[in-house]
């Protein structure tokens, strides 16, 4: 399959490069810095970019089978009101949503916050309410995709971590009971296998260990 990877130079990202050249995949990755792909393969092409250019974004997405959306804010980032940042998850959907169009792709798949489930413990919600600005931004970003006419498939994962471990559990519509936290791997691994497989057309699923 031809993949566009967006945010590939991240902690899913580059899990997601590595995993999806592995399966033999092609991957386009559109990133900032071209320099930090550290990945070395025939089947990868890094493409320079940002979210804001969408005639450049939608060049680049000819052809692609899928696009997978590993991007995410810094942590600094998170906790800072909308209007004061630079960029927003919710525009940078949009904007892919437009490139998307103008390119022809129809799936999509990329990953949002299992704080956004009802029924979180009080622990989880105090984290929420000290991020509030970037969970209202993710609920912008889901309201943007799940409106829109395309084959997507949004992921809510539970703590990520560290780690080589590939396994998860997902559910459609809740986090699976007594989740654990899984890795940035088993992520990627995820949103690969929903490509692959043509699984959770457009649904939001938990994803834990």
């Amino acid at each position: 399959m031809r993949l566009f990877i967006i945010g590939a130079t991240g902690k899913t990202g580059t899990e997601l490069v590595d995993l999806a050249l592995k399966h033999g995949h092609r991957v386009t990755a559109f990133v900032r810095s071209p320099e930090k792909i550290k990945a070395v393969n025939k089947r990868l092409k890094a493409i320079r970019g940002g979210l804001e250019d969408i005639i450049t974004m939608s060049k680049a997405m000819r052809g692609q089978d899928a696009v997978l959306s590993a991007l995410g804010p810094k942590p600094g980032e998170m906790l800072t009101a909308l209007t004061k940042r630079n960029w927003t998850m919710e525009q940078f959907a949009a904007n892919t949503l437009m490139a998307m169009k103008k390119a022809k792709v129809k799936k999509l798949v990329l990953f949002s916050s299992a704080g956004l489930f009802p029924g979180q413990n009080l622990f989880v919600r105090f984290l929420g309410a000290l991020a509030h600005n970037h969970m209202k931004d993710l609920k912008g970003m889901e309201k943007v995709v799940t409106e829109s006419s395309l084959n997507w498939t949004i992921v809510r994962p539970n703590w990520l971590a560290q780690g080589q471990d590939e396994q998860y559990r997902a559910q459609v519509g809740a986090l699976p009971a007594k989740a654990l936290k899984t890795s940035f791997r088993a992520l990627a691994k995820f949103m690969l296998d929903t490509v692959e497989g043509r699984q959770y057309q457009r649904q939001i699923l938990g994803l834990g260990k």
